[in-house]
């Protein structure tokens, strides 16, 4: 409940950008906005397949191989069967990527995101940083589902870490939320665009 007068640190990331919040008394207390988002790992992913295996693979390609093999840990193997072109005939060429080659894509973008997490967390005011260490810090966004994110910022910041269920709509159900709850309506007008006449 991020009405209350307790601390909650959100991580969102999202397609374009990631966003760590820390929230209380229904408000900001600390953000960052950092430019690493989904989007973001799918073109790093891109760039390695092109790079290491001569192959153009698309966005839709790119996004499949992040959702199947991306893992914040260079620990689980596996590979996948993608299809593109060939970089050196033009000819269509399938190819199998394995889980190392994504981790090596992606590995600095989440470290940019932990990294971002720790500044946050050095600037958080005593008293809320009590409340992040009993709830820990929620991940939400497409890419929070990424195996072992969880397990990385955990090692990382020695703090407990909680993925949301349905990480993906999690930001669309809470705007959902303070629309329809009369309680939350202050929220929702301080969401409204602001005219000047």
């Amino acid at each position: 409940d991020v009405m209350t007068a307790k601390g909650v640190m959100v991580v969102d990331i999202g397609a374009d950008t990631t966003e760590i919040s820390i929230l209380s008394l229904g408000g900001i207390v600390l953000s960052k906005l950092i430019p690493v988002g989904g989007n973001k790992l799918d073109e790093a992913i891109k760039n390695t397949v092109k790079r290491k295996y001569n192959l153009y693979i698309g966005d839709k390609t790119a996004e499949g191989i992040k959702k199947k093999l991306a893992c914040a840990v260079p620990q689980v193997e596996g590979s996948v069967k993608v299809y593109g072109r060939d970089m050196v005939t033009g000819l269509p060429k399938e190819m199998e990527v394995t889980s190392d080659t994504v981790y090596e894509s992606i590995q600095e973008y989440l470290y940019a995101i932990i990294d971002s997490i720790k500044i946050i967390l050095e600037r958080t005011p005593p008293e809320i940083s009590s409340d992040i260490i009993d709830s820990g810090i929620y991940v939400t966004g497409g890419s929070a589902k990424i195996f072992s994110l969880d397990e990385l910022i955990h090692q990382e910041t020695e703090l407990k870490v909680n993925i949301c269920p349905d990480s993906a709509s999690t930001v669309v159900n809470g705007l959902g939320g303070i629309i329809e709850d009369h309680k939350l309506s202050a929220l929702a007008d301080s969401l409204r665009p602001k005219t000047f006449v």
